[in-house]
């Protein structure tokens, strides 16, 4: 592969570091390593009401939408980049994708989602209009449409995220795919399997990670700990549903696959106390990673219930764990995974569904076993040498188009 190629990293700033972050770090030091010369361009992401394309946009239009303001704001600004001192330039979250260069190679996770893959549901959760959200998802999707071809390589992070490149562009042919480990370590020989253990969940407290689905199943198993490791904006929600459930205000039983998550979290103060007594759910909010390592080793069952997710890092993190996993059928990239590597459980989208699964997994050892089993391969399919061997062909792949 050609070295020293001058790269420019262009990147929305959200004033955030999580796993994408994280991960984008090692591939950037791979690219570092291997002789290239390589420059973060980071986008102010966090805009105020402001003019957009040169047309005045009260703050009260603003409001009425936030989401779509903000994106076009942003992509206007990424449209005005100066990125001629660079050779290529590696894309990243929306909508970076169309920086203005020839040779841009996208790490690509995702569209602007609540105008894509979540439009339908998104417009269904009141919190913009309805009618308002069906205008701003056709002019992001005819805005889009004309830039798409600005990327000369997609390097997609999951079948999923390939799935949506095709489905909503209509791109095929220049795409490759990235299969990224776990970004934090596990122990070679893990602490055995303990079937009395918690059941772990590993997530942000964000629409659509769905939290909501474990905390209303975790009352139908109310003889096991639930432990959520994780903040988020959702979590005064998640924390509210607990004590509707421990009040026995809401039958855990009944709600069905979209009632929990596809409820608005804007009436919820976030300073209110909860309080839920006799609930099995624990919330722990953001912990040391050492305070995650142990919650893994302890952990019976891990599940991961979120929505058509990019890819799932706290997947794979279960699965070098060797502890039993589950995720449900429309878990996008979480899915891709289990059906990879044969390490995990997948059940429909509802808190009756996650329940049964821990039940069948805490109660037929042979079958967590099999699961654990199928895990220990993780870690050498999974492996920093083949995702940094996908991203130099996908830079050969760039230069070469």
């Amino acid at each position: 592969m050609t070295r020293n190629l001058r790269i420019g990293v262009v990147k929305p700033d959200w004033r955030a570091a999580g796993g994408f972050e994280r991960l984008l770090e090692r591939l950037t030091s791979h690219l570092s390593d291997v002789g290239h010369t390589v420059r973060e361009v980071p986008v102010p992401a966090l805009i105020g009401a402001r003019p957009v394309w040169g047309v005045p946009a009260a703050e009260l239009q603003w409001k009425a939408h936030p989401e779509f303001f903000r994106y076009c704001s942003l992509l206007e600004d990424v449209r005005r980049l100066d990125l001629r001192r660079f050779d290529l330039v590696l894309s990243t979250q929306p909508p970076t994708y169309f920086a203005p260069h020839p040779k841009v190679l996208s790490l690509f996770y995702h569209q602007p989602r609540v105008f894509y893959d979540l439009a339908e549901p998104y417009g269904l959760l009141d919190e913009v209009d309805r009618e308002h959200h069906a205008h701003a998802t056709a002019s992001v999707r005819s805005i889009d449409a004309g830039l798409v071809s600005n990327v000369k390589h997609w390097l997609a992070g999951s079948p999923e995220c390939r799935q949506r490149l095709d489905d909503f562009w209509g791109v095929t042919d220049n795409v490759s795919l990235i299969h990224a480990p776990a970004l934090t370590a596990a122990p070679p020989d893990p602490p055995p399997w303990n079937a009395a253990g918690d059941v772990l969940c590993v997530s942000r407290h964000e629409w659509p990670k769905r939290t909501e689905l474990l905390s209303a199943a975790a009352h139908l198993i109310p003889d096991r700990q639930t432990v959520f490791v994780g903040s988020g904006g959702r979590l005064p929600f998640v924390k509210q549903l607990d004590a509707q459930l421990a009040d026995r205000k809401i039958d855990p039983g009944g709600i069905q696959a979209r009632d929990a998550w596809m409820q608005s979290a804007l009436g919820v103060n976030p300073n209110t106390v909860f309080e839920a007594p006799g609930s099995p759910n624990r919330f722990l909010g953001a912990v040391s990673d050492a305070e995650r390592d142990a919650r893994y080793a302890s952990a019976s069952v891990v599940v991961a219930p979120a929505h058509r997710e990019d890819y799932g890092l706290t997947a794979l993190e279960a699965m070098l764990w060797q502890r039993p996993l589950i995720v449900c059928e429309d878990g996008g990239g979480l899915v891709d995974l289990v059906r990879e590597t044969g390490a995990g459980l997948i059940v429909e989208p509802t808190p009756q569904a996650v329940a049964d699964g821990v039940k069948r997994i805490v109660g037929d050892h042979a079958f967590a076993n099999e699961l654990i089993e199928r895990s220990k391969a993780v870690p050498s399919t999974f492996t920093w040498e083949r995702c940094h061997q996908q991203l130099d062909d996908a830079v050969a792949a760039t230069l070469d188009a």
